[in-house]
């Protein structure tokens, strides 16, 4: 299904199947979405449409984010840093740059600690992996209402087909009230928003041990910008930008100045 140049694939892994948009040729690009439920993927689509004019640029729901196929009994840190390298062997990548936005970023992270040959370039938006801020609120995550999924998903996907953009819209909302589904993705949160996890899985003691060209991509009204000169500190040779009027989600908020600093950092 195409999206104009963007198109819509899947693939099996081993707990089942997962959606994910990719547009573009050249070197691969994972793009890693936030925790919001009815996002996943499409939170890309504005970054995507800029990107893929370089690159070869791949944006999976991840593991248990709908409409791909979730899983019960998720430790979200654990699963879904190891999702990331199911997803690259499922599409046959030994490696691939790999950019993270909000929650994405805190699992790009993990991953470029647990993996570091497999992660080319790494780029990371704020995230609480770099505060351990609390986030108790996902403890308590409901199934959000039909108009703010449409809301959501409309938001990102100007230029789509109205026929196109509904279908998804309904695919998305079907799954979320898929029996079962809402108490496996609200134990996925519970343990992402477990205080002594979010301690354990801080991104702060890792960041030294980083290897790969690092770049971190703030918004100055991010909580993560109080500490961007002690996080380029702790990883050698890292790049920092500052995006001046960005907040928390500056790769859909900001996404022009976003992707231009993307495109220099990787070249």
């Amino acid at each position: 299904m195409t999206t104009g140049t963007v198109l819509t694939n899947q693939v099996t892994l081993s707990y089942g199947k997962t959606r994910y948009l990719e547009a573009g040729k050249g070197a691969p690009v994972i793009l890693l979405h936030g925790v919001s439920a009815a996002g996943g993927a499409d939170d890309w689509r504005p970054a995507i449409n800029y990107l893929s004019e370089s690159y070869r640029v791949i944006a999976p729901d991840m593991l248990s984010w709908p409409p791909s196929d979730s899983r019960n009994n998720i430790d979200a840190f654990p699963n879904l840093t190891d999702f990331v390298r199911e997803f690259q062997d499922g599409l046959g990548l030994g490696s691939s740059h790999i950019i993270g936005a909000t929650m994405g970023g805190w699992i790009a992270g993990l991953f470029a600690y647990e993996s570091p040959s497999r992660v080319d370039k790494l780029i990371m938006t704020g995230n609480p992996g770099f505060h351990g801020a609390a986030n108790d609120r996902l403890a308590n995550w409901e199934i959000p209402p039909d108009d703010r999924v449409r809301e959501s998903l409309l938001r990102q996907m100007g230029g789509v087909d109205q026929a196109e953009a509904e279908d998804l819209v309904q695919t998305k909302i079907t799954k979320l009230h898929e029996p079962g589904f809402a108490d496996a993705f609200k134990s996925t949160m519970s343990t992402m928003s477990n205080h002594e996890n979010r301690k354990i899985y801080n991104l702060i003691r890792r960041l030294p041990f980083l290897t790969m060209p690092t770049l971190f991509l703030l918004g100055k009204g991010d909580p993560s910008y109080e500490v961007a000169e002690n996080l380029q500190a702790l990883v050698p040779g890292s790049s920092l930008h500052i995006i001046e009027d960005g907040a928390h989600q500056v790769h859909y908020d900001n996404t022009e100045e976003f992707s231009r600093v993307v495109r220099e950092f990787l070249g």
